[in-house]
């Protein structure tokens, strides 16, 4: 279930976004852990919060990736 907020946040957020900054992902982790609070009793911990930042940059990485990956397919048409 958490991964799947993740997942949601980061493409509803990040997915037309030129620039990223280290604020807009804290942004992200707040409405995740707003989202993921009502599941789990320790949801404002500090390693909860490094866990799911951690996890935002992972998912970012991979839409970049994605990304580059449609660019390069779109220039070769």
């Amino acid at each position: 279930m958490l991964f799947e907020i993740i997942s949601d946040n980061v493409d509803f957020m990040f997915t037309d976004v030129e620039e990223i900054g280290s604020s807009d992902i804290s942004i992200c982790v707040n409405r995740i852990i707003k989202e993921y609070s009502p599941f789990t009793v320790d949801y404002a911990s500090t390693p909860t919060r490094q866990v799911i930042r951690r996890c935002v940059r992972n998912c970012l990485a991979s839409l970049n990736d994605l990304h580059e990956c449609q660019v390069s397919e779109y220039d070769t048409l």
